[in-house]
């Protein structure tokens, strides 16, 4: 899963690729870590890759021996299998439950370690052999789900005295296995099996043509970045024909959106930006759409949209549809308020301006902020280098969580020299392992996301788990500073990331770690922005150069100046969440995708269609969370609801943050995701807290 948007004003990405784990969305890419024990291999998984034995010369090359590596626990996955069906007489938790268990380790193992580095790998062609293992995997779990003496197997297990986290997980299994479709005939199951494969392989290449489309535009005299920090112009300087680059990758794209003056260049960037993938995507995008809908069909649903929601918080398209319609009523109003002021601010320089642009949304707002609330983008910006930064973060959650962070200098899995690792420990304890990659890269993912890389199981391994972000980068720019938006986006993952570690201490690999309902993922990430605009929080990191901690007015008025956008944000989000849905409600033979885009951007947000770009075509979200985008606004509500226990004692209240920890984050998947939010809240969640928040006036 990936992906909410940072800032009202951007629209840029941040993901959490969450696990597609095994036996929850069948036909979405898997993510995770290889293992592979045995004589003369090379192992790789929580305690790294043993070096390969094999004979000398010569040594095979590097991206045979990557995939080799990958491919392992898939055979070791079909090992546990063929053990479970291989039983005879009584079947019970030891002799059918724990070798599927170790079955579903394998594959995550195999699919979370190939889908990371079909990301992030800086060798082209180990990304592309990783990407032929995620096939591999899915290939090998599709064929698993569908196999009906499989399903009987586990159907057959008697739970009456088992505990109450196995039974949930022989109850979310048999229904997961229901919807892979087990119980069709033959050719329905080996249609699904076709599926399954195809979308999986047009999936990798929408997203791999996303993040292979850098674009850039060029600029002659230096004159026109007139407005941008003296630190980004300082990072670009121009070639040797005096040409400067200016990028579509974040570092570059939300700083000139954001500072630059000239408003035809800023219009060039966004139509670069907004038109990535548009060569091929378009024609992936109408088959993946044929193929879910033919699934949902062979399974029994309307459409898609029913079909991906049916397990889910939110259960139906019509119940999602009447969701974004009740936060529609809340947003339209503010909305427009927020566009009318933007409108004003265009006309101090442009007295005869009808409408604002959507590629000028984030100069407009940074320069409101800048006049009508004292807030100037650039001037905060100098509390927030990228290293105090994340010394900063690290510090608040081992308060907050009581856990430290151990560096790591000898993982000889790690991908890129400037992937930072570190032990979470507990006392002598060690909880897991994360990795930090956190700068661009050429074909690295774009946008910013937790990639989970081993998933949890007690007394067999560790969860661990990678941030990959694109931020300034330290070793190129100094000083490296953050916009506070990236600030946010950096916590915001963070959250994810405590959430697997955390959680990621069950028996059941199904049960690990960010393992509730897909709707639910986003709210601990989602709550743990705020923590991002808090002065007790900020002030325990946030300095400029000459040491100075960011002035308590300073972040009074960025508090203030975020309440303005709160309505234009919320529009946008509504604006993805129904191109996410309304794409898995339509016919796809009969799918004008740009016409569909247009319409729904002039139905809920006030800025017009810009001609020229094609957003859906990098919309990675339509792959990865298909018709379910709503969920960042579905989780906000619950995200605003458990803050409430906060409000009193204060966000670095350890009380009330260890009773979060160990009621929401420690428990994964063991219970519905509504039954932790009341272990937490003491009551059910409510959508006060978030109507409060939408209609709270500047």
């Amino acid at each position: 899963m990936c992906c909410g948007y940072a800032h009202a004003s951007h629209g840029e990405l941040f993901c959490m690729v969450t696990k597609t784990r095994f036996a929850i969305t069948l036909g979405l890419l898997l993510v995770g870590a290889c293992k592979q024990p045995g004589k003369g291999a090379a192992t790789v998984g929580p305690t790294g890759p043993s070096q390969p034995t094999a004979k000398k010369p010569p040594p095979p090359a590097a991206d045979v021996t990557w995939l080799a590596q990958c491919r392992a626990p898939i055979d070791q996955a079909k090992q546990r299998i063929d053990s479970l069906l291989a039983v005879q007489g009584v079947r019970n938790v030891a002799n059918t439950l724990e070798p599927f268990n170790d079955a579903s380790k394998h594959l995550n193992n195999a699919g979370e370690w190939a889908h990371l580095h079909a990301g992030v790998n800086p060798d082209e062609k180990i990304r592309d052999v990783a990407r032929t293992c995620e096939q591999d995997v899915q290939k090998f779990l599709s064929a698993m789900l569908l196999d009906n003496r499989i399903y009987t197997a586990i159907k057959n297990v008697d739970i009456n005295s088992a505990d109450a986290n196995t039974k949930r997980f022989v109850m979310q299994t048999l229904r997961d296995y229901k919807r892979s479709g087990v119980e069709l005939d033959d050719a329905g199951r080996a249609r699904i099996t076709q599926i399954d494969e195809e979308t999986t392989t047009l999936g990798q290449e929408f997203q791999k043509n996303i993040d292979e489309d850098v674009r850039k535009i060029e600029i002659k005299d230096p004159a026109k970045l007139a407005g941008m920090p003296a630190d980004w112009i300082a990072g670009h300087k121009p070639d040797a024909q005096g040409t400067i680059r200016v990028s579509t990758d974040y570092p570059d794209y939300i700083p000139f959106m954001t500072y630059a003056d000239d408003d035809e260049l800023k219009k060039q960037l966004y139509i670069a930006f907004k038109s990535r993938g548009d060569a091929k995507n378009e024609q992936i995008l109408q088959k993946v759409l044929s193929l879910r809908a033919e699934k949902a069909l062979l399974l029994g649903f309307k459409d898609w949209a029913d079909y991906q929601s049916d397990d889910k918080m939110v259960k139906g398209g019509k119940a999602a549809q009447d969701f974004l319609d009740r936060i529609n009523k809340l947003a339209q109003r503010r909305a427009k308020k927020d566009y009318d002021e933007l409108l004003a601010q265009l006309r101090t320089k442009t007295k005869a301006a009808k409408s604002v642009e959507d590629w000028q949304k984030a100069y407009l707002e940074n320069q409101l902020k800048r006049d009508k609330y004292a807030v100037d983008a650039g001037e905060v910006r100098k509390y927030f280098a990228f290293d105090k930064t994340l010394a900063g973060l690290l510090d608040i959650t081992s308060t907050l969580y009581d856990i430290q962070y151990k560096p790591v200098t000898n993982d000889p899995r790690v991908w890129s020299s400037d992937v930072k690792v570190y032990d979470v420990m507990r006392g002598a304890e060690k909880l897991g392992r994360i990795f930090l990659d956190l700068h661009p890269r050429p074909g690295k993912y774009k946008h910013a996301a937790e990639f989970p890389i081993v998933d949890g199981i007690k007394g067999a391994q560790l969860p661990e788990a990678a941030l990959v972000c694109n931020f300034a980068d330290p070793a190129k720019t100094q000083p490296a500073l953050m916009e506070h938006a990236d600030v946010v986006t950096m916590f915001h993952e963070f959250g994810h990331l405590m959430h697997h570690i955390l959680g990621g201490q069950q028996h059941w690999v199904r049960q690990s770690g960010v393992a509730t309902e897909w709707d639910f993922v986003e709210a601990p990430s989602q709550m743990f922005e705020e923590w991002a605009w808090n002065y007790d929080v900020l002030s325990r990191f946030a300095k400029n150069e000459q040491g100075e901690v960011i002035p308590k007015d300073l972040v009074e008025k960025m508090r203030r100046a975020d309440k303005f956008g709160k309505g234009a944000w919320a529009a946008q989000q509504l604006f993805y969440s129904a191109v996410s849905l309304r794409m898995h409600q339509e016919s796809p033979t009969k799918l004008d995708q740009t016409a569909l885009v247009k319409a729904l951007q002039k139905k809920y947000t006030p800025f017009a269609f810009v001609d020229g770009t094609k957003f859906h075509t990098s919309f990675g979200h339509l792959i990865g969370y298909s018709s379910m985008y709503y969920t960042y606004l579905w989780s906000r509500v619950i995200a605003r609801d458990l803050l409430t226990p906060f409000d009193k004692k204060g966000l670095m209240a350890t009380d009330v943050a260890g009773a979060y920890r160990d009621k929401i984050l420690a428990p994964g998947g063991t219970k519905d995701a509504a039954e932790l939010v009341s272990d937490f809240l003491g009551r059910p969640y409510s959508f006060k807290a978030f109507e409060k928040y939408l209609s709270d006036a500047q």
